[in-house]
């Protein structure tokens, strides 16, 4: 089911005025479960590669700062659910277009899969001498996630000052990539999400 209009609207006014959000039910509990199947299986036919840190030539594969293993979405190998998604968040590009003049055009994202004990440490959904990363996106397909099993991501608003979103299954989680530092504290099970980025021909208008 297409987001509706008072959840984009939601989302946009949150961007514009503090350039992120937390939008609940982003998507129903019927595409959780069956993104949330989707990556155990791929996870479990060894289809998912962990995750790497830096771009090109400069990649390298550290567990001490990431620990996720993924999978990059791309056609023409996606499921129905995962087209369902991507129609979703086509929807949320328009809107952000139309509102925040952002010049959003293509999506990259993967299926990102957290082992129990794993995490993210603190970083910025940017690389050096890449500005086009604007937008990020991430969906949480985690089913009767509570506060104990931890996995929360922490987005730094400044030095100090932090807030905690827990990985609820539907959720989607926005901001503006270029201004906020995150990560991914370690969890007590499984964590799974799509998360993702739009990206622009250049420097983003906010």
């Amino acid at each position: 089911m297409p987001s509706s209009p008072t959840t984009l609207n939601r989302i946009i006014d949150d961007l514009a005025g503090q350039g992120w959000c937390v939008a609940p039910d982003f998507i129903s509990p019927h595409s959780v479960a069956q993104l949330a199947e989707e990556t155990r299986r791929l996870r479990q036919q060894q289809a998912m590669q962990p995750a790497g840190i830096g771009k090109g030539a400069e990649r390298t594969v550290n567990a001490g700062i990431r620990g996720d293993f993924i999978l990059w979405l791309d056609q023409p190998g996606l499921t129905a659910t995962q087209r369902d998604y991507l129609a979703d968040l086509e929807q949320l590009r328009l809107a952000a277009n139309a509102g925040l003049q952002l010049g959003l055009f293509e999506f990259e994202g993967h299926l990102a899969s957290y082992p129990a004990g794993s995490f993210y440490r603190k970083h910025l959904d940017r690389f050096h001498n890449d500005s086009l990363r604007t937008l990020t996106c991430i969906v949480y397909l985690n089913q009767d996630w509570q506060a104990a099993d931890g996995g929360q991501l922490r987005v730094y608003t400044g030095e100090q000052n932090y807030f905690d979103v827990l990985p609820q299954g539907g959720s989607l989680t926005t901001f503006l990539s270029n201004r906020f530092w995150h990560e991914v504290l370690p969890a007590k099970r499984e964590r799974m999400s799509i998360t993702g980025w739009f990206k622009t021909r250049g420097e983003a208008a906010l």
